[in-house]
């Protein structure tokens, strides 16, 4: 697709200097349409980034390195829902994938996508809490490349505001090995640009340098088999939504959890949370594509195969309470 695009821009450019062409023998060394077709600066390539090929396989480019056993407690990544964020003891690891389409309690963590090895952490209960992700990836891409080749990641947690009259520029970006940062004002089209600036001291803080071009731009994604439990899951959570609000027309339905039998995806557990506190709860199972409501099975504990009863609900012993960072539903049922 990229070298298709290169090519179609390298043949407008050849048109016009064919018609030029005539010229040359009476036209100066250096002349500006020439010169400003060297300059034109390349589309810029957007990248889709995850730790695997299309296969779901781990790329070989890439070295795994164990990293014991911490807990991953929601999707708030730079690369989007579509991953984890995780942790083990004081340290942060984000964003992870999954390290499997099907059952697992592991997940891969990449600190950029340049990077030449991922860490592999263990998250008990991973498709339990926080479950299966549902949500697309982010619209701001994960890391950039400029043209002049620093390379800068989108920063997580509280940003630093440069204020000059009345405007106020947000730092998203920071880039590796320098003061340079990059502002929440990124221009998309052919070719991609972004406001930067630099930091001083902690006295002047931030000098706005005008803008850079990017050269790549990097979101997170997911291969195949992964997004397309990811499609199913998100629309596991609409059914789930209708069904509740057919029986409760004003639930507040603000925080979710989703859990899939792996790798078929034929039954779901949607759970929902309201900001007051309140549990809202939905079995699914997807029949001729669909998902449907499940609740004629009930009850759950005795009816659904052991196999799909253990991916959807705790077990009775398991986490009593639910570890603190799930801020899980009350009224969970347990099989």
């Amino acid at each position: 697709m990229l070298r298709r695009r290169i090519y179609g821009e390298s043949m407008r450019w050849i048109r016009p200097l064919a018609v030029y062409g005539v010229l040359l023998a009476t036209t100066p060394i250096g002349v500006a349409v020439i010169g400003s077709a060297r300059a034109t600066p390349a589309p810029t390539e957007v990248i889709r980034w995850s730790p695997f090929t299309a296969a779901g396989v781990v790329k070989k480019t890439l070295s795994v390195r164990p990293i014991g056993t911490g807990r991953c407690s929601d999707t708030y990544t730079t690369a989007g829902d579509i991953a984890y964020r995780c942790s083990r003891g004081h340290g942060l690891n984000f964003p992870c994938w999954r390290d499997a389409a099907g059952p697992t309690e592991f997940v891969l963590c990449a600190g950029d996508p340049w990077t030449s090895s991922v860490s592999r952490l263990r998250s008990p209960g991973l498709l339990l809490y926080p479950g299966v992700t549902y949500l697309d990836d982010a619209y701001s891409p994960w890391a950039v490349e400029l043209a002049g080749g620093e390379r800068c990641r989108l920063l997580q947690g509280a940003h630093d505001a440069i204020h000059r009259g009345k405007r106020t520029y947000v730092v998203d970006y920071g880039c590796k090995g320098d003061d340079l940062v990059l502002l929440r004002n990124v221009r998309r089209g052919r070719v991609w640009r972004i406001g930067a600036a630099r930091y001083v001291n902690l006295k002047v803080g931030y000098r706005l340098i005008g803008d850079r071009t990017i050269r790549r731009a990097f979101f997170g994604a997911l291969p195949p088999p992964m997004k397309r439990e990811r499609k199913l899951a998100a629309r596991a959570v609409a059914t789930a939504r209708r069904v509740i609000h057919r029986q409760a027309p004003r639930a507040h339905l603000d925080i979710t959890w989703v859990r899939l039998t792996l790798p078929d995806a034929l039954w779901a557990h949607i759970l929902f949370s309201s900001t007051e506190g309140k549990g809202w709860f939905a079995v699914l199972h997807r029949e001729r594509g669909q998902w449907v409501d499940a609740s004629a099975h009930k009850p759950y504990c005795k009816t659904l195969p052991q196999r799909v009863r253990r991916q959807l609900f705790l077990e009775r012993t398991t986490w009593n309470p639910p570890p603190y960072w799930s801020e899980a539903p009350p009224g969970e049922q347990r099989c």
